[in-house]
């Protein structure tokens, strides 16, 4: 389990609401809000562990757990593959929290006024005048805070655990992609209302988690449509053909001057780097030898990464990228028949894939623009 940096911002938090300009500071108003605090982190941590143990029974690994000032997650390096699993998984967190609800709940009805206390944390916006102890206000911020925390957390929005059952429950008669987009333009729809909530109620807090679920949804919509069409576009697009540099080859003992001057000719962002046996050995970056290499006559042996993918023309881009991206590497080697080296595709060659908007969307904007511009608004 790991702690966030931003938990520093907590006990600064507890100091400044417990001074006043007129009391000073307040030393039972600090632990209170300690005491809050405390229990939001039991509670989140309670939520998480129910994600990781239900992961770890199902055979899915559970990297670690990372907990924020108003949140945490379970990192899964590996997503389940089964759907019984995935709604296993991602439904053990608000289950947790309802279970830690029903397990107070005995314990406040035994008080002697324990059904209003129940009705007043149930429903803060009552009229109920109670004075409850110290361990009533625990019992009922312990039923109450898990409740919405479970009923938060099941809304049918990504990232949300409700958004990620429903996705896994949609991904059979729809598919990954339209799963996918089903929960992310839920996500961006009802953070939207949970926004527009926060900010007639005065809850800052809520809008702020409004806009998370907004901009993840967002993130997540766009990465999904990334890889499609990266799926799409066929390796001749964007394969630099290993032709191009000719009989021009780069060893280890080359050196760092002549490999500029092949860099200046060929405008490639990275070039192969070969061994005496003229079998590929990694790739030298030029921004690394502009950076870091000072003396043209030295060799290229300590700029160079000894690392690289190989793929088949056959394969799409996404494959590729996922190669790439995994393995950290600078490009991949393209292999044609009988493992005769045909070209590369760096990271380079990605990127503009992955920045321009998708063409509907594009039209969409380019056509609203001019009806704008003949209209004479902007």
């Amino acid at each position: 389990m790991d702690l966030h940096w931003t938990f520093l911002f907590v006990p600064v938090a507890i100091l400044y609401f417990s001074w006043t300009p007129v009391q000073g500071f307040i030393w039972p108003m600090a632990g209170w809000f300690a005491t809050l605090a405390g229990l939001l982190f039991s509670f989140v941590l309670v939520h998480e562990l129910g994600h990781a143990l239900v992961a770890r029974w199902r055979g899915v690994a559970a990297e670690r757990i990372v907990l924020f000032p108003l949140g945490g997650g379970a990192f899964l390096p590996d997503q389940p593959e089964k759907t019984l699993d995935e709604v296993l998984i991602y439904a053990a967190g608000p289950l947790a929290n309802i279970a830690l609800s029903l397990l107070a709940l005995p314990f406040l009805l035994a008080r002697p006024e324990g059904e209003l206390l129940l009705r007043s944390y149930v429903n803060p916006f009552g009229n109920l005048l109670l004075t409850p102890t110290l361990t009533e206000q625990i019992l009922g911020l312990t039923i109450a805070v898990n409740l919405i925390l479970a009923a938060g957390n099941l809304l049918p929005a990504y990232p949300l655990d409700g958004g990620r059952i429903l996705r896994a429950l949609l991904q059979g008669p729809l598919g990954h992609r339209r799963a996918t987009i089903t929960v992310t333009v839920l996500g961006v729809v009802i953070g939207a209302g949970l926004a527009v909530a926060g900010y007639l109620l005065s809850d800052p807090l809520l809008v702020f988690g409004a806009l998370f679920i907004m901009v993840v949804s967002s993130l997540e919509f766009r990465g999904g449509w990334q890889r499609r069409r990266l799926a799409a576009v066929p390796v001749a697009q964007v394969i630099r053909p290993a032709t191009v540099l000719g009989h021009d080859r780069i060893y280890p003992s080359s050196t760092v001057g002549s490999v500029r001057a092949l860099f200046a000719r060929t405008s490639w962002p990275v070039l192969p780097v070969f061994d005496d046996w003229n079998e590929l050995l990694g790739f030298v970056e030029a921004n690394t030898l502009a950076n870091e290499a000072k003396d043209n006559h030295s060799s290229i042996e300590a700029y160079f990464e000894a690392e690289f993918v190989g793929s088949l023309p056959e394969e799409n881009l996404l494959a590729i990228t996922e190669k790439i991206v995994g393995a950290n590497v600078y490009g991949a080697a393209i292999y044609g028949p009988r493992g005769k080296l045909i070209g590369y595709i760096f990271t380079e060659d990605l990127l503009p894939l992955l920045d321009t908007l998708p063409k509907k969307v594009g039209r969409l904007f380019k056509t609203k623009w001019s009806a704008e511009r003949k209209s004479g608004h902007r």
